[in-house]
C-alpha cells in the first residue's frame, strides 16, 4: 500500500462541553436529551441534515412498541394530535397478518406497530433538542480524537466550515458502527454472523398510488404473488431474488435478512403508500461498517433490485398498475457494525438465559415471539482502554447474538437514555464513567424508570 504524508496542523477549537455525544440516531437522541435535560452542556454531532438515524433518514419509520422509553413515548405524544402516528394493529390489522407483510417474519400478534411520518418525527425532535439547548453540529462528520492517558480530550470533526475540534469531559458513542471507539484505540471485533460475514445492510424505499383492496382481492387467490413472481423470474425481470438461508445454518433470527424472495411491505401512515424493504444479499458477504468499497456496491446493487421490483409491481401485480415511486431512502441501514470489547460482552447465552446482574441498568424483552426479559449491566457501556467513552444503542459491547436482541429502536433509545444519564452523573461529579458508583447511577434511573425494580 502506498502512502502520503500530511503535514502537521493546528486544528481549531470549534467548541467545549461537558457531554459530546457522536451519532444523532435513536440512541444519540436518548443520550443527548437526558445530558442536557439535568443541566450539563451538551454538543450532538450528527453527519446527516436530520436526526433518528435509520427512522428518519433511513425510512424505517415503523416500530414495536417502544412507548416504555422515556424520550420515545415524547416523541409519540408529539406526533398523536397531526395524525402523524398511528397504531396498524387497531387501524389496519389486515397490513400485519398479510402474507407480503415484512412482520410475518415475527410471529405476531403485537401490543403495538406504530408507523409514523418519518419527517415529522425528525421536526419533533429538532422541537425537543431545541428546548433542552442541545448544542447540535448538522452536516458534520466525525473524522478522529485526540487522546491523552487513555482519554479523549476532543473529536476532530469536518463540515462546510472546515476542520474543527470539539473539547469534552464525557464522549458517548452513538453511531451505531463504533466509528468513535474505532479511531480511539479501544478493540473491538468484527460484525460476523453464524457463517463468518456481517448481517447485510438494507434499503427502504416507498411507492404511492397503491389501490390496497384491489391487491388484496387477487391475494385471495395467489397469497404470496408466487404466481406471478414465478412467471417475472422465468423472464428474467427480478434476479434479485433468491432464496433465505435456513434456521440452521443461521442459529439466530438473522435468517430473515440472508435473502429476497418476494416483496415485503407495510402501509404508511398516508393513504395508498405503501414502504417496502429491500436487501442486500448474504451471499455478497459485504461488511459496510468497515469497507467503503462494499458500502458503494451495496447502495449501488440494492438500487437496481428496487427499480427491478418496482417495475414487476406495476406491471404484474393488481393494485399497482397506478402506483409510482414515492422514494427510496437517503441512508442505507447498516445493520451491523463493529462490536467493542467493554469491561463485560453481553452474550446471546446470557439474553437467552435470562441471566442477572449485580450492576444491571435496563431491562429488555427478546427479540422473538418469547418475549422474555433479560438484563444488560452498566459494564457493556465501559470499553476497554478508554476511560471516558460511554457506549450507547448497537454500540454496547455485546456478541452477535445478544446484539440481535438489542437492535430495534426502542431498545437504542433506552440504552442511550442510560449512556446520557450516567454520562451527566460523571461530570457532575467529577469523574469518569468507569469510577462512578453504581448505586447512584441505579438511584437515578430509578428516578427516572429506565430501571425498575
Amino acid at each position: 500500500m502506498e502512502f502520503v504524508i500530511e503535514p502537521e496542523r493546528k486544528t481549531p477549537v470549534i467548541g467545549k462541553a461537558d457531554v459530546v455525544v457522536v451519532g444523532g440516531g435513536p440512541a444519540g437522541i436518548g443520550a443527548a436529551l437526558h445530558a442536557a435535560r439535568n443541566g450539563e452542556h451538551t454538543v450532538l454531532i450528527e453527519k446527516f441534515g436530520i436526526l433518528g438515524g435509520s427512522n428518519t433518514a433511513g425510512y424505517m419509520s415503523i416500530v414495536r412498541g417502544g412507548e416504555r422509553q422515556i424520550i420515545a413515548k415524547e416523541i409519540f405524544e408529539r406526533l398523536r394530535p397531526g395524525g402523524y402516528i398511528i397504531d396498524l394493529t387497531e387501524k389496519f390489522p389486515g397490513f400485519i397478518s398479510n402474507p407480503l407483510s415484512h412482520w410475518r417474519h415475527w410471529q405476531p400478534p403485537f401490543p403495538k406497530l406504530l408507523v409514523f411520518d418519518p419527517d415529522m418525527f425528525a421536526y419533533v425532535i429538532y422541537e425537543m433538542m431545541e428546548e433542552a439547548n442541545v448544542n447540535l453540529l448538522m452536516h458534520t462528520l466525525f473524522v478522529d480524537t485526540k487522546i491523552e492517558d487513555h482519554t479523549i480530550k476532543a473529536v476532530i470533526v469536518e463540515n462546510v466550515s472546515g476542520r474543527g475540534a470539539v473539547e469534552g469531559k464525557v464522549f458517548i458513542d452513538a453511531t451505531g458502527r463504533g466509528a468513535l471507539l474505532a479511531r480511539s484505540g479501544v478493540p473491538y471485533t468484527s460484525a460476523r454472523n453464524e457463517l463468518g460475514v456481517p448481517t447485510p445492510p438494507g434499503l427502504m424505499w416507498k411507492i404511492g398510488g397503491v389501490d390496497y383492496e384491489k391487491l388484496f382481492d387477487y391475494q385471495n387467490e395467489d397469497p404470496k404473488l408466487d404466481k406471478l413472481i414465478e412467471k417475472a423470474t422465468a423472464r428474467g425481470e427480478l434476479p434479485y431474488y433468491s432464496p433465505y438461508k435456513t434456521e440452521e445454518e443461521m442459529r439466530h433470527y438473522d435468517v430473515i435478512y440472508t435473502g429476497h424472495s418476494r416483496p415485503e411491505m407495510c402501509r404508511t401512515v398516508y393513504p395508498g403508500d405503501v414502504l417496502l424493504w429491500a436487501s442486500a444479499m448474504h451471499d455478497w458477504g459485504l461488511d459496510c461498517a468497515e469497507k467503503a468499497e462494499d458500502l458503494t456496491r451495496a447502495e449501488i446493487e440494492i438500487r437496481k433490485l428496487i427499480v427491478s421490483e418496482l417495475n414487476f409491481l406495476r406491471n404484474y401485480v393488481p393494485g399497482f398498475e397506478q402506483a409510482h415511486l414515492a422514494g427510496i431512502a437517503p441512508a442505507i441501514g447498516i445493520r451491523e457494525g463493529r462490536h467493542p470489547i467493554g469491561e463485560y460482552i453481553l452474550t446471546f447465552e446470557d439474553v437467552s438465559s435470562g441471566r442477572k446482574f449485580n450492576d444491571v441498568v435496563l431491562r429488555l424483552r427478546i427479540n422473538d415471539h418469547r418475549r422474555a426479559i433479560f438484563e444488560i449491566p452498566y459494564r457493556c457501556f465501559l470499553p476497554k482502554d478508554v476511560d471516558n467513552i460511554l457506549l450507547a444503542g448497537d454500540d454496547i459491547s455485546a456478541d452477535h447474538g445478544a446484539f440481535l436482541h438489542i437492535r430495534n429502536f426502542g431498545n437504542a433509545v433506552n440504552l442511550g437514555e442510560v449512556a446520557g444519564i450516567a454520562g451527566y452523573i460523571s461530570v457532575k461529579n467529577n469523574s469518569k464513567p468507569k469510577e462512578l458508583e453504581y448505586a447512584i447511577l441505579k438511584k437515578e434511573l430509578l428516578a427516572q424508570a429506565i430501571l425498575t425494580e
